[in-house]
């Protein structure tokens, strides 16, 4: 027999595990064009209820000139292997797939423009730093940029 799996309904049935989690603001705020950024606080699966998905969000201030053909911001969950000691690269974006993207469009952007990341995201089990590069061919604004975790959960029949 197979199992059908459904999404968990959440709370009040609005399709989250929790409220959603902040994971970047001012990393974000005039970040120029192909340059990375680091969240200086480390994450741990308590902040986004133990899920182990999200659906991304991006929350960006206004851009006034076209985004390049192709532009997007790309992240990545820098692991911590012994508690948050040690993570990931940091320095650098990793030389690894990112864990995600947020895909923009070649043209202007409005303040409060929210972008929803390539789909569902694998959240990691230990603690973590997020981090992001900007291949918008733009600076992004220097307020208004946010990324934020919303937690999703499956349940099995």
């Amino acid at each position: 027999m197979v199992a059908n799996f459904l999404w968990k309904p959440g709370t009040s049935n609005d399709g989250l595990t929790t409220a959603a989690a902040t994971l970047m603001t001012t990393e974000l705020n005039s970040l120029v064009n192909n340059a990375y950024a680091v969240t200086s606080a480390g994450f741990t699966n308590n902040d986004t209820a133990q899920a182990i998905w999200a659906q991304l969000f991006l929350t960006l201030g206004a851009i006034g000139t076209a985004v390049q053909n192709g532009g997007n911001i790309a992240g990545w969950f820098l692991r911590s292997y012994d508690g948050g000691t040690t993570y990931e690269q940091t320095a650098a974006q990793p030389g690894r797939s990112p864990d995600f993207y947020f895909p923009l469009p070649a043209t202007t952007i409005a303040a409060a423009s929210v972008w929803g990341s390539n789909g569902l995201v694998l959240l990691p089990a230990v603690k973590y730093k997020v981090g992001v590069l900007n291949t918008t061919g733009q600076t992004l604004a220097s307020s208004g940029n946010t990324v934020r975790a919303a937690p999703v959960n499956m349940q099995t029949p």
